[in-house]
C-alpha cells in the first residue's frame, strides 16, 4: 500500500440522548411589499387583502438549499475528517430590511456573505475531533454540535434554518518509514494503533453480519418463493373457478339472447304483416276514392257539356229570332211604302207575304 492511499474508519454506533429538535418556522409562501416611493423605502409582509400600488413591489422569500463541504487534517495529516452540511434557509422581513441592497436575489447573497463565518465555525467544532473521544463516542455528538451552531449563527443573523451535518474520516496506510517517523510522537501512534483495531473489530463483526443477512436473505427469497408458489396455485385454482363461471354466464346469456331474439324477430314479423295488410288497405282505399273521383268527374263533365250544348242552341233560337224580326220589320216597312205609294194608306198586307217568313214557333220547334 501506498503511503497516500485512504481508508474509511467505520466508528462504533454510540446512541445519543434525545435533544431539543430544532424548529425554524419555515413558511411555503411568505410574500413581502417593497414601497418605494421617492427616497422612501419600506418593507412590510403581504397582507391577506391587499391592494397593489404602482410603487408596490411583491417578491417571494423562498426555502432555499446550500451544501458546504469542509475538510479538517490532523493527527499529522494522518486523519482527514470530511464534514457535508446540508443547510435550508429562509430570510426574515428584519434580514430584509437590514439588507434591502440585496434584493431581490436574497439567497445569492446570504450564501456569498456568510459562507467564509460559517466555515469558520464549522472548522472550529472540527478540530475537537483531535482530542480522540469520537473514536469511541462515535461522531454523532460532534454533528449534532456542528449542526446546533450553524443554526444559532444563522438565527444570529435573522435567517431562519435547518442544518444537518454528515462526518466522515479518512484515514492514510502506514508504512514502516511513515510508523517510526511517528516514534516521538506516541500519543498519536497509540491512537492511530486503536482505530486500526477498532476498524478491524467493526469488519469482523460487519462481515459476520453480512454472512447473517445474507442467510436470511436466502432464506427469506426460499419463503417468498414458497409463498408466490402457493399464491400462483391459489390465483391458478380461483383463474379455473372464475373462467368456469363466467363460460357458463356467457351460454346462460347467449339462451337468453336467442330466447329475447326469437320473440323479437316473431313480433316483427306480426308488426311486419300488420303494416303490409295496413298498406293493402289504404291503397285500396285510395284506388275507389280516386275511381269515385274520376266517375263524379265524369259526371260534372258531361252536365257541363250538356249545359253548354243547351246554351249554345239557345244562343242560336235567339239569333234567328232576331233575324226573323229584322226581316219582318224589313217587310212591313216595305209594305207600307208601296201603299203610300199607291195612295191606299190602310190596307193590309196579304199572307201570302209572310208565307216566306218562318214563325217564331216554327224555329221553337226546330
Amino acid at each position: 500500500m501506498n503511503e497516500n492511499d485512504n481508508r474509511v474508519v467505520s466508528l462504533p454506533i454510540v446512541e445519543v440522548e434525545e435533544s431539543f429538535e430544532w424548529d425554524p418556522g419555515f413558511e411555503g409562501e411568505r410574500w413581502i411589499v417593497v414601497s418605494r416611493f421617492g427616497p422612501f423605502i419600506r418593507v412590510f409582509r403581504k397582507p391577506k387583502k391587499y391592494n397593489k400600488r404602482f410603487f408596490h413591489k411583491i417578491l417571494n422569500l423562498p426555502v432555499s438549499e446550500w451544501r458546504i463541504e469542509t475538510e479538517v487534517r490532523f493527527l499529522s495529516g494522518l486523519c482527514r475528517m470530511v464534514s457535508s452540511l446540508e443547510i435550508r434557509f429562509q430570510a426574515t422581513l428584519r434580514y430584509v430590511e437590514q439588507n434591502l441592497e440585496a434584493l431581490p436575489d436574497l439567497s445569492g447573497h446570504i450564501k456569498s456573505t456568510l459562507e467564509s463565518l460559517l466555515r469558520d465555525v464549522i472548522e472550529r467544532e472540527l478540530l475537537q475531533a483531535e482530542q480522540g473521544d469520537w473514536v469511541d463516542l462515535g461522531l454523532e455528538n460532534i454533528e449534532r454540535s456542528i449542526e446546533t451552531v450553524v443554526n444559532e449563527t444563522l438565527a444570529a443573523q435573522n435567517i431562519q434554518c435547518r442544518a444537518q451535518c454528515r462526518l466522515e474520516p479518512l484515514f492514510e496506510e502506514l508504512s514502516e518509514e511513515r510508523i517510526q517517523s511517528m516514534s516521538g510522537h506516541f500519543d498519536q501512534q497509540t491512537a492511530y494503533l486503536q482505530l486500526l483495531r477498532r476498524n478491524h473489530e467493526f469488519e469482523s463483526k460487519r462481515d459476520q453480519e453480512r454472512f447473517r443477512h445474507a442467510e436470511n436473505t436466502e432464506r427469506a427469497a426460499l419463503d417468498h418463493q414458497r409463498a408466490i408458489l402457493d399464491q400462483v396455485r391459489r390465483n391458478e385454482s380461483v383463474r379455473k373457478a372464475k373462467e368456469r363461471e363466467v363460460t357458463e354466464n356467457v351460454l346462460a346469456e347467449l339462451k337468453e339472447q336467442e330466447k329475447r331474439q326469437a320473440i323479437r324477430q316473431a313480433s316483427e314479423e306480426h308488426r311486419h304483416n300488420e303494416r303490409i295488410e295496413h298498406e293493402q288497405l289504404l291503397r285500396k282505399m285510395e284506388l275507389d276514392a280516386k275511381r269515385r273521383e274520376r266517375q263524379m268527374r265524369l259526371r260534372v263533365t258531361k252536365e257541363s257539356d250538356e249545359m253548354l250544348r243547351r246554351e249554345i242552341e239557345l244562343l242560336v233560337l235567339e239569333k234567328q229570332r232576331n233575324s226573323l224580326e229584322e226581316e219582318i220589320e224589313v217587310v212591313v216597312r216595305e209594305w207600307d211604302r208601296k201603299k203610300i205609294a199607291e195612295g191606299s194608306p190602310n190596307v193590309e198586307p196579304d199572307d201570302a207575304q209572310f208565307a216566306s217568313i218562318p214563325s217564331p214557333e216554327s224555329l221553337d220547334r226546330r
